[in-house]
Order: C-alpha cells, then structure tokens, then sequence
C-alpha cells in the first residue's frame, strides 16, 4: 500500500474544503505570479509574511472583527452598506484578498487593488441616527479598521503560532501593517510599533462600546456557518478562538468576563478548552495545507529575471 497516496487523500480534502471556506470570493485582478522581478511592498525573509503565511491568521482576522465592531459609527456604517449574515464567506474571501494582495502582491496590483478598495469606500459614508458621521476612507476609520486587524492578527499569532515572533520583529510587523492604512489614503500617523499600538488602544478604549448591532454580529458568528459539516466543526472552534483572542477589556464589554467568581471560573475553564482544541484544529491545518500557494508564486515573482533583463545584459 502507498502509504503516500492514502496520506494525500485527507490533505487534499483539507485543502478544498479550506479553499471553498476562505477563498469564497476574492477582488478582481489579484495575483501574485506577474511581473516577474517586483518585489512587492515586503518580501521572503520579512515579519508580515512570516505572520500571514499561517492559519492562525484566521483566528487573529475573526477576533479582529469583533474587536473592530465595539466601534460603533464602523459598526454601523459597516450594517448600512452590507451584511455579514448574507453572506459571510464572500466576505470573509473579499478581506483575505484585499490583505493577501497587500502582503504578496506586486506593486502594479497593491495599487490597483487599493483604488479598488478607495472606490468602495466611497460608497460607506453618512450619518448614525445620533448625528455622528462614518465614512470608510476617513483617517479614523481607516486606521481603525487596520489597527484592529493588525493587533488580533498578532495576539493570535503569539499565543498559537508554533514558531513566533520576539522583540523588534512584533514591531516590524505593526510597521509593515501600518502600510495598509497609508496606502488606502490614511495621513494622520498610523500605530507602528508595539508601544504606539498600545498607546492607539488605551485612547480608543473609552470611544467603544457594545452596541445592538455589535451584539447582532456577536450573536451571528456564535453559530456555525460553513459549507459542509466539517467547514461548520472547524469553523465553531475557530470562531471561539477568534472570542477568546479578545483582550480582557474587550471581552468585559461583550460580556465574556464577569465580576462572579463562579462564572469566571467556568469561563477560564472554557478558554482552556478552546485553546487546546484550537492548537489541535490549527496543526492539522498546516499539515493539510502546507506552504501557501501564493507566497510560493509571490516568491516566484520577486525572484524571476524582470522581461527583457537577459536581452538588455548582452
């Protein structure tokens, strides 16, 4: 018997099913094999491709978004122009794009995805029923939507990450994600460094707060969604993750952690759980799916002789 073979078959399965759940549906024109020679924004060797080539970046992107929804103008503004509940995989797909073509891609698609995002953006914009305005391509809200991302990507990536990063490769992360927010059009400063994000969060902290639309969201993601049962299995664990990932002060206002003792112990207990289940998931998923297949085409492109380098060299 091919031991192989029989091995091959799982992986497989694993990596369609992944590929149907996180690649739903992706920006138009995102690719990462043209033009040969550019090498992009980063690069193999740097902090964000270390970080993003993992699935635990699942984890850090959905606890991102609840961390992103407690502000309630993004919130709202976010509910006008379109709805997770529709359909959550297409947009979970169009957020892996948009991040994927930021960190891989060429600089010809970073910036022709960003005019693609600046557009949509422009749509996102008006006022709450209180009067305060959201607009997606204002500095606040852009640097808003990035930090939050960019803080539950790497609370993820430390506390499951089987080789993670230290020091002042945290902060190259922040400052390679903090790209993302400048590119879109963002001038105030972006948080770039371990310090500033901390500094970014303390500020915000008073500005959020647990709205019905943010309870909506909680309460929609708490159910499992998926293509097929074992998407939905999978999917359950890593949306508990994604909770647990949350700060301590984010998840007093969701109301994941309470001044009861009883109910704080069942809770700690319950995140143990979901911790040890999550590492489980999570290296299974590594091996199933293995290198990513665009960093290896990303890889591919930066190190390809630019056209007509070998004819102008003779």
């Amino acid at each position: 018997m091919d031991l192989g073979a029989v091995t091959e078959l799982p992986r497989q399965a694993l990596k369609e099913t992944w590929i149907r759940t996180v690649s739903a549906d992706g920006l138009p024109g995102v690719q990462f094999s043209e033009p040969a020679g550019d090498p992009g924004l980063f690069g193999p060797g740097s902090a964000i491709w270390h970080v993003h080539s993992d699935v635990v970046c699942l984890v850090g992107g959905l606890s991102g978004l609840l961390l992103g929804a407690l502000h309630q103008p993004t919130m709202h503004g976010t509910n006008q122009h379109s709805s997770y509940s529709d359909d959550p995989l297409a947009r979970l797909g169009r957020t892996a794009s948009f991040v994927n073509a930021m960190t891989y891609g060429s600089l010809p698609v970073i910036e022709k995805t960003c005019d693609m995002v600046k557009k949509m953006h422009k749509r996102v914009n008006g006022a709450m029923p209180d009067g305060r305005q959201y607009d997606a391509n204002d500095d606040d809200q852009l640097i808003w939507t990035g930090m939050t991302q960019a803080y539950s990507v790497m609370r993820a990536h430390l506390r499951y990450h089987p080789d993670p990063l230290e020091g002042e490769r945290i902060d190259e992360y922040y400052s390679q994600y903090a790209q993302f927010a400048i590119n879109l059009g963002a001038t105030k400063p972006v948080p770039s460094s371990r310090a500033e994000v901390d500094e970014y969060f303390r500020q915000m902290r008073p500005l959020l707060t647990f709205a019905e639309e943010t309870a909506e969201l909680a309460d929609f993601f708490r159910k499992p969604f998926g293509p097929d049962l074992a998407s939905k299995a999978g999917g359950l664990i890593i949306m508990r993750a994604a909770f647990d990932t949350l700060p301590s002060w984010a998840q007093r206002l969701y109301g994941i952690r309470s001044a009861n003792r009883a109910i704080e112990l069942q809770r700690r207990i319950d995140s143990r759980l979901t911790r040890q289940a999550a590492k489980g998931l999570l290296a299974t998923l590594r091996w199933g799916l293995g290198e990513p297949e665009i960093q290896i085409e990303a890889r591919n492109r930066i190190n390809a002789e630019p056209a007509g380098a070998t004819a102008s060299a003779s």
